[in-house]
């Protein structure tokens, strides 16, 4: 079984950092100038928001919030032929319920919250575990402990919710061994900039192409794996309801749960305030290892999306409205006099 961890995790050691498949090592040899100096660039502005103060740093979010509401505008005109966009989402999980007004308020309250999110993500490694005290609400966190102390290790499932880069960390500081998965971007400075900072909490970080093996060593160790599962899965999805719609949705947490009988915790970290956060946990689901395969993968890949909806319901500026969540759908399904996808149900 592995160690359980300390609430102070202050007195924990800081684990080596373990890659496996690392997100910063692909396409590492001969590096374009362009994209070396785009890595310099990210290096820079990630530590001058580090290192300014609270107050001048999360200022200058509040102004470059009013930029991103103008180029978010002019990003629908172009998308939303397509079927896409922040407003499209917004029309398929509110329907008649939000009006003009609401709409609008709800454009600028989730631009400010992204260039918070991004001032976030900078400061992550300022947080030390005598933070959590004044910062953070992580009693929802600790509450976890006897369920990993259980020994099979926690599949820990969130979404582009809240400040999701800041799970991980939040955990790892806890002194939960935390391996989190992750999106490269394909330019290996950039991916760099952002691995340093998200293991500058002690995270293990590993690519998302091929992370089968990487989290089954790391659950068969004990350990936590964080997976996002709110994205368009355009390859053998499974079709459940997210948000009232019926949504395109990867079933490899599921899978994971089958092939190493871990529990899954669909948790979030929700800001609060200026550095204030508040750990959730919106369900834990046990494996049941006598139920059919695969009814139990669409069971539990539908109890997920369940959770997570009422999470983003929860705090709906918070969550990443110009995502492709409802891009992939069912074949042969009908779109409503509006246009719009069915209700699921």
């Amino acid at each position: 079984m592995a160690s359980s961890p300390s609430r102070n995790a202050a007195s924990s050691p800081r684990r080596p950092f373990r890659v496996e498949e690392p997100a910063a090592s692909a396409g590492r040899g001969c590096v374009p100038l362009h994209q070396r100096a785009a890595g310099l660039a990210l290096r820079a502005v990630t530590s001058a928001f580090r290192r300014m103060p609270r107050w001048l740093a999360y200022a200058i979010a509040d102004l470059a919030s009013l930029p991103l509401v103008a180029a978010t505008l002019l990003h629908e005109r172009r998308v939303a032929p397509l079927g896409r966009g922040l407003f499209r989402n917004q029309r398929i999980v509110f329907r008649e319920r939000l009006t003009r007004r609401e709409a609008w308020r709800l454009l600028f309250a989730w631009a400010r919250h992204m260039t918070y999110l991004f001032v976030d993500f900078c400061r992550m490694p300022r947080l030390r575990p005598d933070d959590f005290e004044s910062r953070v609400d992580a009693q929802a966190f600790l509450d976890l402990i006897p369920l990993f102390e259980e020994g099979r290790g926690l599949i820990c499932v969130s979404g582009h919710l809240g400040v999701w880069e800041l799970c991980p960390h939040l955990a790892s500081l806890r002194g939960f061994p935390m391996t989190v998965v992750v999106r490269p971007t394909g330019i290996a400075p950039i991916d760099e900039v952002l691995t340093a900072i998200r293991h500058s909490g002690g995270t293990n970080v590993v690519s998302k192409w091929g992370i089968l093996l990487p989290l089954k060593r790391a659950l068969g160790r004990g350990e936590m794996v964080g997976l996002l599962s709110d994205e368009d899965a355009r390859e053998r999805p499974l079709f459940v309801p997210f948000l009232g719609t019926l949504a395109a949705t990867t079933p490899s947490v599921a899978f994971l749960q089958r092939v190493t009988g871990a529990p899954i915790v669909v948790a979030s970290v929700q800001r609060i305030g200026r550095e204030r956060w508040r750990c959730h946990v919106w369900r834990v689901i046990r494996f049941d290892p006598t139920r059919d395969p695969k009814q139990r993968e669409r069971e539990v890949t539908a109890e997920v999306s369940e959770a997570l909806s009422r999470a983003i319901l929860a705090y709906p500026e918070q969550w990443f409205w110009g995502s492709r969540r409802f891009l992939t759908r069912p074949p042969g399904e009908t779109p409503g006099p509006d246009g719009l996808p069915p209700r699921a149900g």
